[in-house]
């Protein structure tokens, strides 16, 4: 897990910090790269989405149904110390009023997850090797864990930089912030995109992604084991429909603001975005609002990490995971056949 974790649930955050472009940045890519450095510290991060869908022509169930998804929240705590590689991850979310949260460790090579609902741990290692078990392929195990590649990660960044201009970063005077670390003096770095740049990167995103192979595998494996679709779907029939989705796009509001203390770490970093869409379809978002707020603190300080004992009573089987987690993600999350 390590860094990758981090990466996978903040995958557009971590764009953000990866990028860099002419004098006007070199501070700022300073900053980046001494805080990709970080071996030891905490973090959290609060995310909201909001949407407002095209309802016309969906019966009342669909509606309520779809009322679940219309606003979303979440909270992650992370504790870390890569090198000893271990991490406590701690995490919350909430799909229109019904929240759920899940722990990940990671205490050298054993990684294990305390899953909602039940209350019970799963060793992840059991779990993959259930998945590839299943699909008769070690390397397809691989890919059920990593998500994406590293190499989709680093295309996307270049991507990144070089959608970006001398104009759309902005070096803002210090503020002092009140964080766990108590005062701490920072230099504000702000960035703006319009339409046109943001559609661009979206773009060549969308054909990275698609040629991710770690990233099909994974969707077909939800697809499988979450949806109980009777027929899957086709992932170039979900590429495709993203593209066509970025062209209905309008990016309303797109603002990164980074704070870089004295020591040269970004300590605390934010997103603001606002995008409309001509929904045709029912059920189809026409406005989505998206804010993520991530601070760090106690960077490359020693930190304590108590992981808790695994027992034969609150350890679950990868056996028998389909009848106990799947039924509650099912009816979470309103799956039917």
């Amino acid at each position: 897990m390590k860094k990758k974790l981090t990466v996978l649930l903040f995958l557009l955050p971590v764009l953000l910090m990866a990028t860099s472009c002419g004098n006007t940045f070199t501070d700022y890519k300073k900053a980046v790269e001494k805080t990709g450095r970080i071996e030891k510290g905490q973090s959290s991060a609060e995310f909201s989405i909001t949407m407002e869908s095209n309802t016309e022509g969906m019966s009342t169930e669909d509606r309520n149904r779809l009322s679940y998804y219309s606003s979303m929240n979440g909270s992650f705590q992370s504790v870390f110390d890569y090198s000893r590689n271990q991490g406590i991850h701690r995490n919350y979310m909430n799909l229109g009023g019904l929240g759920f949260d899940f722990d990940v460790y990671q205490n050298g090579e054993d990684k294990y997850a305390k899953l909602p609902v039940i209350g019970k741990y799963l060793r992840l290692d059991d779990l993959l090797k259930k998945a590839g078990e299943k699909k008769g392929s070690a390397e397809n195990e691989e890919a059920s864990y990593k998500m994406l590649s590293d190499d989709t990660l680093e295309a996307l960044g270049e991507e990144w930089i070089g959608m970006l201009q001398e104009k759309d970063v902005f070096k803002g005077k210090d503020i002092v912030l009140t964080t766990p670390d108590g005062e701490v003096k920072t230099t504000v770095y702000t960035i703006t995109l319009n339409d046109s740049q943001f559609k661009a990167f979206e773009e060549k995103a969308i054909v990275i992604l698609s040629g991710d192979k770690n990233l099909r595998s994974s969707y077909k494996e939800i697809i499988r084991t979450y949806a109980d679709y009777t027929e899957e779907a086709d992932f170039n029939e979900v590429v495709a429909k993203m593209k066509e989705y970025l062209m209905r796009d309008t990016l309303n509001r797109f603002r990164y603001t980074a704070y870089v203390d004295i020591d040269g770490y970004i300590v605390n970093e934010t997103i603001e975005m606002e995008i409309s869409r001509d929904a045709k379809g029912p059920g189809e978002p026409k406005l989505i609002r998206f804010n993520l707020d991530v601070k760090k603190w106690g960077i490359n300080k020693d930190q304590k990490l108590e992981f808790p004992e695994l027992t034969k009573e609150n350890t679950l089987k990868a056996e028998d995971l389909d009848q106990s987690v799947l039924s509650s993600f099912k009816d979470l999350f309103l799956i039917k056949k």
